[in-house]
Parts: structure tokens; sequence; C-alpha cells
């Protein structure tokens, strides 16, 4: 179903994280799992048990990483809630207030990462993202403190020139409408109802007392 129908926005920064290991893994789950099997067979003397114990425990790890690999992406997203903004990582959930919004903005992803600020890794995640554009939110306050959330989220969440998030999708346009439509219903809900009826009464009795 569309984005835009159902307010959930695939973060696709995951796909490239996740899939830069995808290979080895696999390949050093499948060495390590079929070295376990004629070591535990007694076809082969080493590692002698109980140590070829931890060929069992890596495969079965590397196997996991592989597959978290392959299905991570998928958990990875951007929802635009009732009340909050959700991002959703393929390990951690982090939830924003609409009252913490400030305004949304597009970001050129190789101006607030250029390649000359990266470090040699992060250089190579980067590259294939650099000419698209990605959605800058712009907050007030974090709502935990950023050292924190810096272990849980990647580096290109963080936005370089002041305090908010970049966050990369496929629809950025999709997604800064929603989520500046929710938070202007977020401030016009927090406004004070003007006395529209008492207003009126004063009015009609003033005209009364008038000559």
């Amino acid at each position: 179903m569309p984005s835009r129908e159902t307010g959930r926005f695939p973060l696709i920064l995951y796909e490239r994280v996740l899939s830069r290991n995808r290979g080895p893994a696999t390949l050093l789950a499948i060495l390590l799992l079929g070295l376990w099997y004629p070591v535990s067979a007694g076809w082969l003397e080493w590692p002698k048990p109980p140590a070829d114990g931890w060929l069992l425990a890596g495969g079965f790890v590397s196997l996991a990483y592989a597959l978290f690999s392959w299905i991570g992406p998928n958990l990875a997203f951007v929802k635009v809630a009732g009340d909050h903004l959700r991002i959703q990582t393929p390990i951690y959930r982090l939830k924003i207030s609409y009252r913490r919004i400030a305004s949304t903005r597009p970001v050129d992803f190789a101006r607030m990462f250029p390649p000359a600020s990266l470090s040699r890794g992060l250089r190579r995640q980067a590259q294939p993202y650099y000419g698209r554009t990605a959605l800058g939110v712009n907050l007030n306050g974090f709502p935990l403190p950023p050292w924190l959330l810096r272990w849980f989220l990647h580096p290109f969440f963080f936005a370089a020139d002041q305090v908010g998030l970049v966050l990369l999708v496929d629809d950025w346009m999709g997604l800064s409408g929603m989520v500046s439509a929710k938070s202007d219903a977020w401030r016009t809900g927090q406004q004070p109802s003007r006395p529209f009826a008492r207003g009126v009464r004063e009015i009609l009795d003033v005209d009364e007392d008038e000559p």
C-alpha cells in the first residue's frame, strides 16, 4: 500500500548498511557449520571436544546475523502516528512528540554529509545516496540525550548544522507534508478557544444600553 495512505515510509539507509556484511556473514556461517559437522562426527581431530562447540556457536551467530541482514531493512521505517513521529530501526524505536518538531526542510544528502567530513567507512556507506534529497526534521530538542541516541541510531540520522534529524526515504515530499500537517494540527489544538458567544452577548448588551 502506498506510504502516503499508511503513513509508513521505509528507511532506505538500512538496506545499504545491513547488506554490506550479508555475504561475509553467510559465508562464515557455512564455513563454521561445515567444519563443525565433520569434527562432531569424528572425521576430523581438530578442534577436539569441547572446543568444537565454539564452531557450532559461531556458525549459528553468523547465520542469525545473515538472516537479520535480510529481514532488518523491512523493520526500519518512519511512521506518522496520531500524536508522535515514530522512527523504527531494526533494533530500536524512537517516538518524537509533535510538540518537539519545529519545522521540516529538504536536505541535500551530499551537502549535509560531505565526503571530506566522513571516515572511510562512512564515506562508502554514504556514496550511494549522494544526489538524493532527504527530509530534515528540525527539533526544539531531542527526547533523549544525543549521546545516548547515537548508541542506537546511525550517524546519518543526525543533522550536522542544527538540532534535528535527517530521514532518508524515497518519498520525502510525502513524508514532509504529513509531518507538517500533524504538527500544525497539534499546534492548533493547543491554542485556547476564543470566547465567541460571550463576546457576542457583550456587544448586544452594549447596543441595548446605548440611547
